[in-house]
């Protein structure tokens, strides 16, 4: 099982690496960049940003989002479903959009890794079977999400969150447009906030 386990998260970090990014904001120390993974006609992130914080801080956020459903912008439920063993966790998440569009949800498999040098990846997948779908509400079918927390010379920790998704159904091209730059940033200024109430 644990070699199964470092095939996929190898597998998750050259699929999300392997494409060029372009820059495409930068605030409060948040850089966010955008690229076209081969094969997909959606946009994937990347957002970094250097925080003051302990690992098991940001690990303990990580492995309890239901904590804080305002972690990740225009959640309406968050909740966590299943936790198969210490490194994994299974998580529903509802997603609001702007009338008229349906609203997406997911459900996705969490698996936590330690790295060398005491930090730890996050490689998420989706499981769009898990749960029936529900009426008005469009199932994202397929996602690769990639959370590396990197300690730093000078004490800090890098935190680098990489998303390449297929949202499903049709969307217009502004929204998606700025969904790619607004959620890792908003994302990332939340997570900021919330270490700081730790």
């Amino acid at each position: 099982m644990k070699h199964i386990l470092a095939l996929i998260i190898v597998f998750t970090q050259f699929a999300l690496s392997a494409q060029e990014w372009e820059l495409k904001k930068i605030g409060d120390g948040i850089r966010v960049y955008t690229g076209l993974k081969q094969g997909s006609d959606f946009k994937s992130f990347k957002a970094e940003m250097k925080v003051n914080a302990q690992v098991d801080q940001v690990k303990y956020i990580l492995q309890n989002v239901d904590l804080y459903p305002n972690l990740f912008p225009d959640t309406k439920e968050l909740k966590i479903l299943k936790r198969p063993n210490d490194s994994t966790l299974i998580q529903y998440s509802h997603t609001e959009t702007p009338w008229p569009i349906d609203d997406r949800d997911g459900v996705y498999q969490v698996r936590f890794k330690k790295r060398a040098d005491g930090g730890f990846i996050v490689v998420g997948e989706a499981l769009p079977n898990y749960l029936p779908e529900k009426e008005d509400i469009v199932r994202i079918k397929k996602t690769d999400s990639l959370w590396e927390v990197i300690p730093q010379k000078d004490g800090t920790l890098k935190i680098i969150y990489t998303v390449s998704a297929e949202p499903g159904g049709k969307l217009p091209d502004w929204l998606v447009n700025s969904a790619v730059v607004d959620i890792p940033f908003n994302t990332f200024t939340n997570l900021k906030a919330t270490l700081k109430t730790l």
